[in-house]
């Protein structure tokens, strides 16, 4: 990505923590479209500093990181050096996501020399924690085992539901960027009215932190989890995903928190997708670390499910990644405010109690939202 924006655009942010398994709160009707599993405008960083463009949305979530500090911190016990110095280690290495960024009960992260015994501890925790939610999408993939090989894996599964739906609006929100507009279904409050009791219910889960215009404004949407945030905000970007989260987070500390008001509209895209994506940065360099002669980075991936709609959000995203021998095979003020997502915003989850988020996504384009 380029290290500088060309131009600034009203970003979208979303913050979420970690959340449980796709279900409950996130069952699909019948009528839904599937969920976005191929994409082309949306980047995947594995760590929170990761630039922004004018054209992709750029998608973080914190399981490789939390993979990668394992490795780190219990396997190569210094930073990992790689061959090239890819940008991506060098980040990684900062371990900027701490102990407080994630709840304890929301993932389960592992790493060490590739065995049975790993691979059975790492499905017991998943068990333990996640029970049936788990699923075999949480599943350890299958490898290799032996002296040969050291794998880290980490799961985050989160379940935010909010405790009263909010509405599915009947017209698309015309979503606009990059010069050009699209139908998105969207979620949220028509026209709210204190007369109409669903409306009132509605209120208490919606918190306006800081509205300037109807193209610059911060809010919260709260789910029966007390110690998680859902943060939208229609906001300028910043130049990388880090960047813009704190800028937000500044607005969110001094500003003054407003309750939705009569006549105003709450707009918010549905947004639904299942990504596997692999780190080429990383995949195929030779570790440099001196203990680690002749080792290279064999693979390196993370698969992400994320699910916002009137119901709550969903997130489940998981990582590994594994390093070998060489000679082994590499695997307003009068008028009504309008909050309304139809322009490029900021989505973040975190734990209330965290410094940063452990999933955040600008999203600069339609490709990652439901069509009409």
């Amino acid at each position: 990505m380029p290290k500088k924006m060309k131009s600034f655009l009203p970003m979208i942010f979303i913050g979420l923590s970690v959340l449980p398994v796709l279900g409950g709160c996130s069952k699909a009707s019948e009528s839904a479209p599937p969920a976005i599993t191929k994409v082309e405008r949306t980047a995947i960083s594995p760590y929170l500093e990761a630039q922004l463009d004018t054209a992709n949305n750029t998608l973080y979530c914190a399981p490789f990181q939390m993979a990668w500090s394992k490795m780190r911190n219990q396997v190569i016990k210094e930073d990992i050096r790689l061959s090239d110095n890819p940008l991506a280690a060098r980040q990684l290495n900062r371990q900027l996501l701490g102990n407080d960024d994630v709840s304890s009960g929301s993932y389960v992260a592992e790493a060490g020399v590739s065995s049975q015994e790993l691979v059975e501890r790492i499905n017991r925790g998943l068990r333990e924690k996640f029970g049936d939610q788990g699923g075999e999408s949480f599943q350890m993939p299958q490898t290799a085992t032996g002296e040969r090989s050291i794998i880290a894996y980490a799961c985050l599964h989160k379940n935010l539901e909010f405790r009263t739906e909010f509405e599915k609006l009947t017209t698309p929100v015309p979503f606009q960027a990059n010069g050009s507009s699209t139908p998105v279904l969207a979620f949220g409050i028509e026209s709210f009215s204190y007369s109409k009791r669903l409306h009132e219910k509605l209120a208490t889960q919606i918190d306006v932190f800081d509205y300037r215009n109807d193209n610059d404004f911060i809010l919260s949407l709260t789910s029966k989890s007390d110690d998680d945030q859902i943060i939208l905000a229609k906001v300028k970007p910043g130049r990388s995903l880090l960047d813009t989260y704190q800028s937000v987070a500044k607005r969110i500390v001094n500003g003054k928190k407003t309750n939705i008001w009569e006549n105003e509209a709450l707009k918010i895209p549905k947004i639904d997708f299942d990504l596997s994506h692999s780190f080429p940065e990383l995949e195929g360099k030779r570790l440099l670390n001196s203990s680690w002669d002749g080792w290279l980075i064999a693979k390196a991936v993370q698969d992400t499910r994320f699910k916002l709609d009137e119901k709550g959000a969903v997130l489940k995203s998981r990582a590994f990644f594994m390093a070998m021998k060489e000679e082994a095979p590499a695997p307003g003020d009068a008028k009504p405010r309008m909050f309304i997502f139809d322009k490029p915003f900021l989505i973040y989850l975190k734990q209330k109690t965290g410094k940063y988020p452990y999933f955040a996504l600008w999203v600069n384009n339609p490709e990652l939202m439901l069509k009409k």
